[in-house]
């Protein structure tokens, strides 16, 4: 397998060897448009011989019987072994390896090569009863009867689907299916002796369907297993009419200097959700994430549903199969074997997904209609656009970039269209199912789009990441450090108009593909929200990260850390200190010696300064810090709720509202805050954090 960077390397090394480095990099740069680098690369004889596309792994696209039954049998043997975590995850493989069985495949005969995935759903869906899963155990039961589980071993299905319903209290439907199975063992040919045994079996499960049931059920074990995170994500409180996904607090603002952002329409106080939006395009990391994470909304799948046609990518349920396949994986399936072995980057990893999610005739319908209503630069869409039009517009620094970096986002564009026009017939059909040949000028069409998309993806890419708790203190409460796991990455329409500031009044955190925005600061009306693009001032020194936003983002940091250079975390005050409210420096006892203001319960508005109680405000900042302390334990165990929210929002807006800026109790504040957040969204519960099974299984 070659990647991106090894073929890149080789193409450069060539022009050099003869001599035409300075000739090629001539036709790149600021005065040159994307049509025309895209066209003068594709032309060049040099580019067809030295980037050619690997294949990739052909076992991407395999399935295969006798795989699956090797994952099979293993998935058995830990299964009797009770080492049900390597179970699950030898049935999950087995599934996955698996061919696709023909359609209608209950009423055509059973196969050896097609039976194998009815066997993985049916050996799973005891491991999930085991497991106290029972919903998700009655629609493995389903899966394997649809994909042609023998009819001679039916009745084995349908007890242990009344075993189900008993354990969820569903006593009649568990009368109903038990009925059906005896009937079934009727007319099999067993022998009288397995026949006596399996309808003794069935007659005593009847009997407990007269009582109650037993809702409920086993004890439900190994639940750290089938843990995927909060059920949905924070709502926002009350929605804007013209933009649900963005709450009434906030706006879309304009200025020539900072472009179009989000400020507050008025006061935001910690802790209020302002943005939670679903993707234009998400995708996994294409690596051992793609067995262990949903491809559609990148939320964990424990119990995964297998692509009909890869070996390697999964969904989490039916809905998001069919969504989908009929969407981003659809067309990038066949795709997938040279886009791994590419060993991509996240944006031209997106960029790939998105236009292989369309057609050429689409694409062409797309951006005739974009160019036509295209509103200019002085006078910039306010609203929140979806679709290819929130991707169209996507700001890529183009100007900004060097005459190498924009040779090289030709040269991956280059590669991305060969291995859309190679491996995708979907991309090449019209309206009515004929391939449609390309001319030159829908290649250049098709390249240029790659490299727009690749431009504004990397400036607005977002990193999905997943919180691992349950081995100790969450990593959202240690300053510095990566708030996760990386799973995948996104963009988004409405949080891609959010500008970058070291010491952000706003952070994110993600539920599978949805990300959500909250505030972590007091924000004035008309303020505008920041977030973090990179490190914050508590981690990075200021060299640092304006170096790293210059060379990612093209622009130089000017936020009040980066304009008063603020100290690291551990060079911070510890203790907050009260702040004159005129001229915010700190008060000596009550009162302030540059100001020579004094704040006691007597203090009046003087001269405009609306001036507090000290003495006060301290006690109540004791008060709260002590409510806090128990707060952040609970937060920073694994645990969340809207009480524990509330202590710790409380005590960050009297430290807003009062105190001296920065201190560290603030940041810890703000860092706990950051870990109730991240605690409702994508969470994988470690295994250090369960307790032994009866079986001894950790």
């Amino acid at each position: 397998m070659t990647s991106f960077q090894e073929l890149y390397a080789k193409f450069r090394h060539e022009l050099q060897e003869s001599w035409q480095t300075a000739e090629v990099t001539a036709h790149f740069g600021p005065t040159s448009t994307l049509d025309d680098m895209f066209r003068y690369l594709w032309c060049l004889p040099e580019t067809f011989q030295l980037l050619t596309p690997p294949a990739g792994d052909p076992r991407i696209s395999r399935k295969g019987a006798a795989e699956a039954e090797r994952f099979r049998n293993e998935g058995n043997r830990f299964y009797r072994e009770q080492k049900f975590d390597k179970a699950l995850l030898a049935y999950n493989y087995s599934i996955l390896a698996a061919p696709r069985p023909p359609a209608a495949a209950s009423e055509a005969p059973a196969t050896p090569e097609h039976e194998c995935l009815a066997l993985g759903y049916a050996n799973r869906s005891a491991l999930l009863l085991q497991s106290g899963q029972f919903e998700a155990a009655l629609e493995d039961i389903e899966r394997a009867l649809a994909s042609g589980y023998p009819a001679s071993r039916a009745h084995r299905l349908l007890e242990r689907r009344a075993k189900c319903l008993l354990a969820m209290g569903k006593g009649q439907d568990a009368r109903e299916c038990l009925e059906e199975a005896v009937a079934l063992l009727a007319g099999l040919s067993l022998s009288e002796k397995e026949k006596a045994s399996t309808h003794g079996a069935l007659t005593k499960l009847l009997a407990k369907c007269d009582g109650k049931g037993q809702a409920g059920g086993a004890a439900r074990q190994e639940e750290r297993l089938f843990y995927t995170g909060a059920s949905a994500p924070p709502d926002v409180p009350t929605p804007r009419p013209d933009a649900a996904c963005m709450s009434a607090a906030v706006r879309v603002a304009y200025t020539p200097v900072r472009g179009r952002h989000l400020v507050a329409d008025r006061e935001i106080l910690p802790g209020e959700v302002l943005v939670v939006e679903a993707p234009v395009c998400a995708a996994v990391k294409p690596d051992g994430t793609f067995r262990t994470h949903c491809s559609h909304c990148l939320r964990r799948a424990p119990v995964p549903l297998p692509c009909p046609t890869c070996s390697l990518v999964v969904f989490c349920s039916e809905r998001c199969r069919t969504a989908g396949l009929s969407a981003s994986h659809g067309g990038e399936c066949a795709m997938l074997a040279p886009l791994v072995s590419l060993k991509l980057d996240p944006a031209p990893l997106l960029a790939a997904r998105i236009l292989a999610s369309t057609t050429l005739v689409q694409l062409r319908d797309t951006l005739s209609q974009l160019q036509t209503n295209s509103t200019g630069g002085n006078k910039p869409l306010l609203e929140i656009s979806g679709g290819y039009r929130a991707l169209y517009h996507l700001e890529g620094h183009a100007t900004a970039r060097s005459e190498a970096q924009l040779q090289e986002v030709a040269a991956m564009a280059y590669i991305l269209t060969r291995v859309l026009l190679e491996n995708s017939s979907l991309f090449l059909k019209n309206k009515e199912g004929n391939i449609v040949i390309p001319s030159l000028d829908d290649v250049v069409l098709i390249g240029s789009q790659f490299m727009r998309l690749i431009l504004g993806l990397e400036c607005n890419v977002h990193c999905m990441k997943e919180v691992e708790t349950g081995g100790g203190p969450a990593e959202g409460g240690v300053v510095g450090r990566s708030r996760g796991r990386e799973v995948g990455w996104a963009v988004y329409s409405a949080l891609s108009l959010i500008n970058h500031s070291c010491v952000p009044n706003a952070l994110t955190s993600c539920l599978g593909s949805t990300k959500y925005l909250y505030s972590v600061s007091v924000i004035p009306r008309g303020a505008e929200i920041t977030d973090s693009y990179g490190e914050r001032y508590v981690s990075h020194t200021r060299p640092k990260r304006r170096a790293e936003l210059q060379q990612h983002y093209f622009f130089c940091c000017n936020c009040a850390a980066c304009q008063g250079d603020w100290p690291l975390f551990e060079n911070i005050a510890i203790m907050p200190s009260l702040r004159c409210p005129s001229c915010f420096q700190k008060l000596v006892g009550v009162s302030c010696s540059l100001c020579e203001l004094v704040c006691t319960q007597d203090a009046v508005t003087q001269t405009g300064v609306r001036l507090y109680d000290a003495q006060k405000i301290q006690t109540e900042l004791t008060n709260l810090w002590t409510e806090y302390a128990q707060a952040s334990k609970e937060i920073r165990s694994g645990k969340s709720s809207q009480e524990c929210l509330s202590k710790v929002t409380d005590l960050l807006t009297l430290l807003d509202r009062y105190t001296v800026h920065p201190n560290q109790a603030y940041i810890t504040a703000q860092e706990t805050l950051m870990t109730c957040f991240d605690l409702m969204g994508s969470v994988y519960i470690q295994e250090s954090n369960q307790t032994k099974s009866p079986g001894g299984k950790e």
